[in-house]
């Protein structure tokens, strides 16, 4: 099937057989606007069949985004795709990029699948980057669409090799035996609760680059709370808590394909956190991997007690820029709505740089403060700090709790829990994984990489 999608902005002689076909025009009530569009009846010359796409109103990222999307949700057999543009000011990268997301299905358990579908544009300047991109965000709503019995450390881990077979990128996997040896009291505290055994995964690019980046990923396949156990519903959605990991491995893959000229190395702490009788409780005081003390006053804050061991390993090898991404707090999207990632950092520079790197972006980010006062609500009488500083704020003091582990590092860290998830489908994202962060993360490596 060959399908020529025409992307006007305004409706007059200059589409094609206009005069010949006005009367569907005005039958469709056609004003060019926005997400407007019908199929023509009759086939062209060259034997295409004609999709009339408004773009009327289409000013940011996300519009041309969504109108690539709505127009890949129009589609629904293998074709061949040619754009024709008869618009001002029209993205074209953005809309093919939208086209593309708009194929992911996640049909794994279903007994009855719909059929794939495969759309080739025609003549795009942009195919190979766009899939690799979309490749990555597939990936990333994979994994965590993948309900939480299948996605065991085993599971994620294989998972993991797959996708990074035949790249540049080194691997290397450590079991619960290292982490204890290595004092990773954090990530042994959380996991110590589940039947399954912790990971440890690292991934390393490009070493030899002059500007090296460290990407902590948070990897909690699967939070019932532990002890401090969340209600039913709470649960519900819990196999999303390992986004951050899942999404640390789609950056490293993608700049990997995409040849960064930067250094990134990937580490992703993987665990359950679980309650039984072996699981941490309330009051103990676990030991992390730069000596210092937390006591846990909620065995549901247990994310940043992973990430904290793994920012403090990172920091060891003194990167340019330490950086992590985690479904972290359910504060962030209290603050900022379920579509708006969180940004924290200690450089304002680098700061600056993450913001204007994804300004106006398909993907919405908004910085959040470090607010230095507020460490007095995760100050501990008996240990160095507490892992929760109750409701109030709790988006900073988690971060606030973090950036005692990243060893005065140039430091951003990027809270995802609202956005890594879609509560509901729509045109770009299906209800589910979304795959947010893979490409915010990656126009701030571009950006350090050319800088």
């Amino acid at each position: 099937m060959k399908v020529q999608v025409l992307l006007t902005d305004q409706v007059n002689e200059n589409i094609d057989n206009y005069d010949e076909n006005r009367n569907l025009f005005e039958a469709n009530q056609f004003e060019a606007k926005k997400n407007q569009m019908f199929y023509m009846s009759n086939l062209n010359s060259a034997g295409e069949t004609t999709l009339i796409v408004g773009t009327n109103g289409c000013e940011s990222d996300y519009d041309f985004v969504d109108l690539g999307a709505s127009i890949g949700k129009k589609i629904n057999s293998d074709c061949d795709l040619k754009l024709t543009i008869i618009s001002e000011n029209l993205n074209t990268y953005l809309v093919e990029l939208g086209i593309m997301l708009s194929t992911y299905r996640f049909e794994n358990f279903k007994s009855q699948k719909t059929p794939e579908i495969n759309i080739n544009i025609l003549d795009s300047e942009f195919s190979s980057e766009i899939e690799n991109k979309v490749n990555s965000i597939f990936w990333v709503r994979d994994m965590v669409n993948f309900p939480a019995l299948t996605k065991s450390p085993e599971f994620f881990e294989n998972k993991v090799e797959e996708l990074i077979d035949g790249l540049n990128i080194s691997f290397k996997s450590y079991d619960e035996e290292w982490l204890k040896e290595n004092n990773m009291g954090g990530v042994i505290g959380v996991s110590q609760g589940s039947e399954r055994s912790p990971k440890f995964l690292i991934g390393e690019y490009n070493t030899k680059a002059k500007k090296q980046i460290a990407l902590i990923g948070k990897g909690v396949l699967f939070d019932s709370g532990g002890l401090s156990l969340k209600s039913p519903s709470g649960m519900e959605t819990m196999k999303t808590d390992m986004a951050g990991a899942a999404t640390a491995w789609g950056i490293i893959a993608l700049v990997a394909k995409q040849g960064l000229d930067i250094g990134l190395k990937v580490y992703t702490p993987i665990v359950e956190n679980m309650p039984s009788g072996s699981a941490i409780r309330p009051g103990d005081i676990l030991h992390m991997r730069n000596g210092k003390t937390i006591e846990v006053i909620n065995t549901d804050a247990e994310g940043r007690l992973i990430m904290a061991d793994a920012l403090a390993f990172a920091s060891e090898s003194k990167p340019d820029i330490i950086c992590d991404v985690a479904t972290l707090t359910g504060a962030a999207y209290v603050a900022l709505g379920v579509e708006i990632g969180a940004v924290f950092s200690n450089n304002k520079v680098t700061l600056d740089s993450f913001l204007n790197s994804n300004n106006d972006g398909f993907e919405n980010y908004h910085s959040l403060p470090l607010e230095q006062s507020y460490k007095s609500q995760i100050k501990s009488s008996i240990a160095d700090m507490k892992n929760s500083g109750g409701r109030f704020g709790g988006a900073i003091t988690a971060a606030l709790l973090l950036e005692e582990f990243v060893d005065e590092l140039d430091w951003i860290h990027l809270d995802i829990a609202g956005p890594a998830r879609s509560r509901s489908s729509n045109s770009i994202y299906p209800e589910g994984g979304t795959g947010f962060g893979v490409l915010g993360y990656f126009n701030f490596l571009a950006n350090e990489a050319n800088s």
